[in-house]
């Protein structure tokens, strides 16, 4: 059962990483730089993180499951 899983669209331990890291990278970048969202405190950054890495992940899942690809048919 749990290969089935592991092998599934809907588990992915490299998209998580990916994911998450990528918000973290944005929500960091964003408490040093811009300051458009408000991020003073580490827990505000891990609250947005948190957040942003969620909606990544379910968003690049929802991408596997229906195996969009961004080339055109020929």
């Amino acid at each position: 059962m749990l290969e089935q899983i592991q092998t599934s669209p809907l588990f992915s331990i490299r998209r998580a990483v990916f994911t998450y890291l990528l918000a973290f990278l944005i929500s960091l970048s964003d408490m040093w730089l811009i300051h458009a969202v408000g991020i003073d405190t580490p827990e505000e950054l891990l609250t947005q993180t948190l957040i942003h890495g969620t909606g990544f992940y379910l968003g690049y899942t929802l991408l596997a499951l229906f195996n969009r690809s961004t080339k055109t048919p020929t």
